[in-house]
């Protein structure tokens, strides 16, 4: 099969991949297209995937695209190899090709220059370990390349053009995508500049223009109310018990996936990766079901956070009510919220009045909310896009990047002493997110032996994932991670 021609777009795109797309997007993006994509690894700190850069590779096609570890926008994409992917711009080829044979090198300097035009001088960087040549980065608005160059021939005092253009250049190496008018201009603030673009691909399925504001953060003000920020659009207000999801779909779009409650058996999602031992490790093709449960109940059969923590909800038949219950399931808002009827009790929080909604009312309300941090390493990675998140409580402003047991769990200590028990409040509940209720067959995760390896895509091991703990705040739960990375949070 020829290879399909990707587009470049400086400052914005490769093909359908965007600047400023959240890791969620480009991954479902990518793992919709085997043929095109072949392969994803994942590369990823695993003491600190929140305040380092994640790197996506996609070894088959030559890319590799580095993201921000707090909001997990994509800020830069580099095409490493230019002999593996087929690139044009503004409809013509970087690399002429003949009856699809495959280019032996990367565009000339030439060819560049004739499509992009002239340039102001770039950086010359000079060799190491005794090599003979030197690199040569020259950059356009949104767009960079790198040239191999002869150390022996360069000079300050040399015109850039005449030499790239001359014997001593072999054609270009790397390319590189970026917002900003020129590559030094861009690296300065690349990880902390806001992207331009959206999270959601503008290139994707959907128009931009029938998508809701996108989710910038998310802040829970005590008394069951969580803010939401919004790009271009005004916050908007989620107070739970009185929310109802004709609010919902008003101001954040429909749900992704809706989720009832009484269906006790997770079915297993066929697009669910297993992971393997590596920080740097492979992902399997495949986009999460449609009908996805939320993460914190397809797992284990069970929604963990009503089964190990009791949220204080006077129910009148807790089997009644379950069946009116459900999830709607905001994937790409990073967002699970369960529905049901109100509630005649209220938060627990003590950080606002308190409000007490009639139960006898015909109409739904947002019970709960469950923020994802879809921090690389957890079970639920890729599921949800990330959503970050911050809390005020009494003297403090708790944020979804900061550690969990050096900087979270003291303040939230402090804060709600004499509220509850400091015995449920310090000490965090297991739980094994990979372990179904009744086995492997209903869930969409195990967890093999202690001696056995999966061998799948790759291989590996799941040995690394560890269990993630629950701890229980008035109000508040929060599923942390080994590494103290807050993967989920839960507002009641």
């Amino acid at each position: 099969m020829a290879a399909a021609t990707t587009a470049v777009i400086p400052g914005h795109s490769l093909g359908p991949i965007a600047l400023g797309a959240s890791i969620h997007e480009v991954l479902s993006i990518v793992k919709d297209d085997k043929e095109q994509y072949p392969a994803i690894d994942l590369h990823y700190s695993q003491t600190e995937p929140l305040s380092t850069p994640v790197v996506v590779s996609l070894p088959g096609n030559g890319i590799r695209l580095r993201f921000d570890g707090a909001d997990q926008r994509l800020r830069l994409i580099e095409v490493t190899d230019l002999r593996t992917i087929k690139l044009a711009y503004k409809g013509s080829e970087l690399v002429k090709t003949h009856e699809d044979s495959p280019a032996t090198s990367g565009p000339a300097f030439k060819r560049v220059y004739s499509l992009f035009g002239p340039s102001y001088p770039g950086e010359y960087l000079a060799p190491k370990n005794r090599s003979p040549t030197g690199t040569y980065v020259l950059s356009w608005p949104g767009v960079a390349f790198t040239f191999p160059l002869l150390h022996s021939a360069w000079s300050k005092e040399k015109d850039h053009v005449s030499l790239l253009g001359s014997h001593v250049a072999s054609p270009a190496t790397h390319m590189a995508l970026f917002e900003g008018k020129s590559w030094p201009e861009a690296r300065r603030d690349l990880f902390l500049k806001p992207p331009a673009g959206p999270r959601l691909s503008v290139l994707a399925s959907r128009s931009k223009d029938s998508l809701p504001a996108e989710l910038e953060e998310a802040r829970v003000l005590g008394d069951g109310r969580i803010e939401l920020l919004r790009s271009q659009a005004p916050a908007f207000c989620i107070t739970l018990n009185e929310t109802t999801p004709q609010d919902l779909v008003t101001e954040i779009g429909p749900p992704d996936a809706v989720h009832r409650r009484e269906e006790q058996a997770a079915t297993p999602d066929p697009g669910v990766h297993r992971r393997t031992g590596s920080t740097s490790r492979p992902i399997s093709n495949g986009r999460a079901h449609p009908g996805s449960q939320p993460s914190s109940y397809s797992s284990t059969g069970t929604d963990t956070f009503d089964a190990d923590f009791d949220s204080g909800d006077a129910e009148e038949d807790p089997t009644e009510r379950a069946s009116r219950e459900k999830f709607w399931c905001y994937f790409s808002h990073g967002l699970d919220i369960l529905i049901g009827p109100p509630s005649d009790t209220t938060s627990a929080s003590n950080t606002g009045p308190t409000r007490t909604p009639l139960s006898t009312s015909p109409h739904l309300v947002v019970l709960k909310v469950i923020i994802h941090g879809n921090v690389p390493g957890s079970y639920a990675f890729n599921r949800h896009r990330r959503l970050r998140w911050n809390i005020v409580i009494p003297t403090h402003t708790l944020q979804s990047e900061q550690h969990f047991d050096h900087d979270m769990k003291p303040a939230l200590l402090s804060a709600f002493t004499g509220v509850w028990p400091d015995s449920e409040m310090g000490k965090g509940k297991v739980v094994n997110r990979t372990w179904g209720g009744s086995g492997p067959s209903d869930s969409s995760y195990f967890l093999p032996d202690e001696d056995e390896d999966i061998v799948a895509d790759g291989g590996g091991s799941e040995q690394w994932l560890g269990n993630t703990k629950l701890f229980a705040f008035p109000g508040l739960v929060f599923e942390v991670l080994e590494n103290g990375a807050v993967s989920g949070l839960t507002v009641y």
